[in-house]
């Protein structure tokens, strides 16, 4: 079991070290003769094999490590595996937006959260405002965006996988989700964002040969990194992307693992930066790649980018149905270890519904991804950000600018109610908006808690 720093810091060397000798071995390989085919299968299958061992390896019967990794991740780690589920964490959004979004979370939100000891972000609404109502209202936000993020994500992967392998789409699928749940159930968090690390680092050598591979000026590559921010919806599109970086779920299942605000915080920097570089050296990917190497990279750069958000979304739903909808646990009637089963559970029947998703209808579940932002920003941002950004919020503020803002964004979303043409990410951008006032103004109308928030207390953490 990998339970200290030295130890994550050894599987990250063993996994840099995997992933330099795949790509040499499939250098040598394709000069003696080996068939593209079988050598993309080879790369693609070592990714996942990858991801496997990451979780398989880090196998917890402690609920501290299964949510929070014990407080033992580096900062490196939380740069690399929050880098690594950018492409589908921020869906449609510039590359751009999201690092700056990073950088606005750095400063803002991360700190808050890990100051809290909350382990998620429906935890943190709850211990902000002493309000158990709040924190079950967030915590079905939090599933529901999550889960159609996830399957969005797995849908992704399992289509990389149905090319690479030949397989039909529901094998594909099939497979994803064992690989899913290979990565999230034994260990949790802490089993996540080791696969995390190490799809990251196959990411990073496949967008190396990417950049090599797929020549383009630089003035191209900025173009391509920036072309979603051009559009009619382009100033909406980039603040809904940043908006996005400081409400995605996904790093609930990272951030609480640095132990320190300040390593957090230079965690996220880095994040951001990683996140940029990505974005760059895989911009011109909607190009025909020219070679064998440049299209096994982009295979190998989907499949890694696509299984680390789909396991980043689909923990942090098993997380919220079963961990943060129920505030108060009695343990003389719930002991440690049924809840901890029940948790297990959780992520299982998640994990199981996304398969069966992308397997049955994977049109509808890659459709998902937008408007499951746009419902994570409309909805679940607003408390959060008035958690903490501003003293005067109160529980009946959060409530409000919670609901208001689910109402908003499923209002909004796919132009039911909005102009037409307005777009996902607008249409959470303007959510976010209306919730915050309403939030503002209950807060405001109504008396200020006398009880002082709290660093969460749990027993069983």
């Amino acid at each position: 079991m990998m339970s200290s720093r030295i130890d994550f810091i050894r599987f990250a060397s063993l996994s840099m070290v995997v992933v330099a000798l795949t790509a040499a071995a499939i250098a040598v390989t394709e000069r003696l003769g080996a068939p593209g085919r079988a050598l993309g299968m080879a790369a693609v299958g070592i990714t996942l094999g990858l991801a496997v061992a990451a979780g398989l390896a880090s196998g917890t019967m402690r609920l501290p490590a299964f949510l929070t990794q014990g407080r033992t991740l580096p900062a490196a780690g939380a740069s690399l595996a929050t880098a690594a589920t950018w492409p589908w964490a921020f869906p449609g959004q510039s590359p751009v937006a999201a690092a700056a979004g990073l950088l606005l979370a750095a400063f803002l939100l991360a700190p808050a959260l890990r100051r809290s000891g909350a382990p998620t972000w429906a935890s943190f609404i709850g211990t902000r405002f002493a309000s158990p109502l709040a924190r079950a209202l967030a915590a079905v936000v939090v599933g529901a965006g999550s889960f159609g993020l996830g399957t969005a994500a797995l849908a992704a992967a399992a289509g990389v996988v149905s090319r690479v392998f030949g397989m039909g789409g529901p094998q594909a699928a099939a497979l994803v989700a064992a690989v899913v749940g290979c990565m999230t159930l034994p260990g949790g968090a802490r089993g996540q964002t080791r696969a995390a690390v190490a799809l990251g680092l196959a990411a990073l050598g496949a967008a190396a040969m990417l950049w090599f591979g797929r020549p383009a000026a630089s003035p191209e590559r900025f173009a391509a990194a920036l072309s979603p921010l051009m559009g009619p919806n382009g100033l909406a599109l980039g603040v809904a992307g940043a908006l996005a970086a400081l409400a995605s779920p996904a790093s609930q299942t990272i951030w609480p693992g640095v132990e320190k605000t300040e390593d957090c915080r230079i965690a996220l920097l880095w994040a951001a930066v990683l996140t940029g570089a990505l974005a760059y050296a895989v911009s011109p990917a909607a190009t025909p790649a020219d070679g064998l190497f440049p299209a096994i990279a982009a295979d190998v750069f989907a499949a890694a980018v696509a299984m680390a958000a789909a396991g980043a979304f689909l923990l942090a739903a098993g997380q919220a149905l079963a961990f943060d909808l129920r505030a108060r646990v009695d343990r003389r009637r719930t002991p440690a270890s049924l809840r901890f089963a029940q948790i297990r559970l959780a992520c299982l029947a998640i994990v199981a519904a996304a398969g069966v998703a992308a397997a049955f209808a994977p049109g509808v579940a890659a459709a998902q991804a937008g408007p499951a932002s746009a419902i994570l920003v409309g909805a679940l941002l607003p408390p959060v950000l008035l958690g903490a950004g501003w003293d005067r919020a109160n529980a009946a503020g959060a409530i409000a600018s919670l609901c208001v803002g689910l109402a908003a964004s499923l209002a909004l979303v796919g132009g039911r109610l909005g102009p037409e043409g307005l777009g996902d990410a607008a249409a959470g951008l303007c959510a976010c908006a209306i919730g915050l006032a309403a939030g503002a103004a209950a807060s405001l109308l109504t008396r200020r808690s006398p009880q002082v928030p709290r660093p969460l207390h749990d027993d069983m953490l």
